[in-house]
């Protein structure tokens, strides 16, 4: 068991250590040549204009995000968190496929496909996750302590909209 907790974290860990990857270049050069061309903007005569420099910096924080996040708990620690699976879901981000765990109505968390499908909604799981991308490195279904036979109740999602059946697949 021990050894299957351990190969979940390492997967977890090298998916971290891409997303840094891909994500941390891109964010540098477009911070880098922000900076340069507002300073170049602000302290010469022959300035490019202030299009350049705004649409560097907007897209050096958008992908500072994407880039932060992974770097934060490549460093971190991971955090552990007990529960039940309120809702799942998975969903379209970009061009691949996520899956979704809501636990008691306040932590979403992100999985990969083999955890998110050995769980079910109303489940009590315990998951080792990364707290700052929120991603599940190790869900694992557990039987609820004493007292807690039912999943407790939550806010009304009836007041909700439906989301786009195309979008999100529900369970």
């Amino acid at each position: 068991m021990a050894g299957a907790r351990e190969d979940k974290l390492r997967r977890a860990h090298r998916g971290l250590l891409r997303a840094a990857i891909i994500w941390t270049p891109p964010f540098l050069a477009s911070a880098g040549g922000g900076v340069y061309f507002l300073v170049r903007q602000v302290a010469t005569d022959d300035g490019a204009g202030w299009v350049a420099p705004i649409v560097l910096l907007i897209f050096a924080a958008l992908l500072g995000f994407q880039s932060i996040q992974p770097l934060r708990d490549l460093r971190g620690r991971t955090v552990m968190l007990e529960g039940f699976v309120t809702r799942r879901w998975a969903k379209f981000d970009l061009i691949a496929r996520s899956n979704y765990l809501r636990i008691d109505h306040d932590k979403i968390l992100r999985t990969d496909r083999v955890q998110y499908l050995m769980v079910e909604k109303d489940d009590y799981v315990e998951i080792e996750y990364f707290p700052a991308s929120m991603i599940a490195a190790v869900v694992e279904k557990k039987e609820p302590p004493e007292g807690l036979d039912i999943a407790p109740e939550g806010p009304e999602e009836a007041g909700l909209p439906e989301p786009d059946p195309l979008l999100i697949e529900r369970d």
